[in-house]
């Protein structure tokens, strides 16, 4: 089942998620497998992320595996994550 996800890394930048970005771009692309949108915003806490992933499962991969080694090399904070199942996406 389809997920949007809302990321926040509490006390993360704009700065950093830049970083985090350039290095997905450079290890295979900005988007994980399974994913299929992507935006962020800033907040007054730092920023938030909303992706939207065929599954919860696909995005956890991509949190263990790319995301994951680039959150690190940037040191961001753990991000908390909200997870609300899709019952409708509309894509223009």
């Amino acid at each position: 089942m389809a997920v949007c996800l809302l990321i926040e890394p509490r006390g993360g930048t704009i700065e950093q998620y830049d970083k985090v970005m350039e290095k997905l771009e450079g290890s295979g692309g900005a988007l994980g497998e399974g994913q299929t949108f992507h935006a962020c915003g800033p907040t007054d806490d730092g920023f938030m992320v909303i992706d939207v992933w065929e599954s919860r499962e696909h995005f956890d991969r991509f949190l263990q595996g790319r995301l994951g080694q680039a959150l690190q090399e940037i040191n961001m904070p753990q991000p908390q994550v909200t997870e609300i199942s899709l019952h409708n996406q509309v894509v223009g």
